[in-house]
């Protein structure tokens, strides 16, 4: 991965399994709350880690809506950073999901 890149994280990605370590890491806590009831979700139901250079700095949720990848976003700092740079990091993140979906 090179700097700067973005990179939706899979909830069971060893950076964040353990819990406690990510928490010590990155200041915040993620919980993979798809066992959550959904009144008690705090993120999510498939929320995945979103990491930008050496920093998780939020989450994501996708889905596939009429053949088309949506995605909800949220950052830990309540924003998401104006760095140019993570704009596009993001969009090629998406677009390499797409790819990867088969919906591009």
């Amino acid at each position: 991965m090179a700097e700067g890149d973005v990179r939706l994280l899979a909830p069971f990605d060893p950076i964040v399994w353990d819990r406690r370590r990510f928490e010590t890491l990155w200041g915040w806590a993620y919980r993979f709350e798809a066992y959550v009831p959904a009144a008690k979700r705090v993120r999510g139901y498939y929320a995945l880690p979103l990491l930008w250079r050496d920093d998780v700095i939020g989450w994501g949720n996708l889905a596939v809506v009429d053949n088309r990848l949506q995605s909800q976003l949220g950052y830990v700092s309540g924003k998401p950073p104006r760095d140019a740079r993570f704009k596009r990091a993001l969009d090629e993140e998406l677009e390499r999901l797409r790819t990867f979906l088969g919906l591009a």
